[in-house]
């Protein structure tokens, strides 16, 4: 896999990043094929563990070989990320601490579309039909009426599938 690494030393207190060294990443997609045979459609009858082994787990060791996390979560998202600092140490399930850095953490929806707009970038199809957050396929459906913008996601069953909250974070 080819890659670059992004160093940096603590975060200055108005998010700058300090001595910032960057290279130009490139990742390298895996595509995990559908185990109806052995596991049925997991998806349905057990979607935490799908999305664990789906993209949590695959993360998770993609990561070991970084030592900054780049997000795009924002507080308005969902309750569950309300919370959201723009930096923190993140602790990945073989104890190594990374930086996860969240820039757009104070962002608003209509920040994201004035953006797009300014940049002249398009957005992924889906919006434009009504979607509010995007997941894999079978997890991803158009939000309830009157209720979050994360709704559609996993038939209202959950807000997220693990990858910001399967880790310790370091105090």
């Amino acid at each position: 896999m080819q890659h670059g690494q992004l160093r940096i030393g603590a975060p200055a207190a108005d998010g700058a990043l300090a001595g910032a060294r960057q290279e130009q990443v490139v990742a390298q997609a895996q595509q995990v094929r559908p185990q109806a045979a052995g596991l049925g459609r997991l998806y349905e009858s057990d979607p935490g563990r799908c999305c664990g082994m789906r993209k949590v787990e695959p993360l998770m060791r993609a990561l070991e070989e970084y030592d900054i996390w780049i997000t795009g979560l924002r507080r308005e998202q969902s309750p569950t990320r309300a919370g959201l600092k723009t930096a923190e140490r993140h602790v990945l399930p073989s104890g190594k601490a990374i930086w996860k850095l969240n820039p757009l953490a104070g962002w608003k929806m209509n920040e994201v579309w004035s953006y797009l707009a300014v940049h002249e970038i398009d957005p992924l199809p889906l919006y434009e039909r009504g979607y509010t957050s995007i997941g894999c396929a079978p997890c991803t459906s158009l939000p309830k009426e009157g209720e979050g913008a994360r709704s559609g996601r996993w038939g209202g069953q959950k807000l997220e599938c693990g990858i910001h909250t399967v880790t310790a974070k370091e105090p």
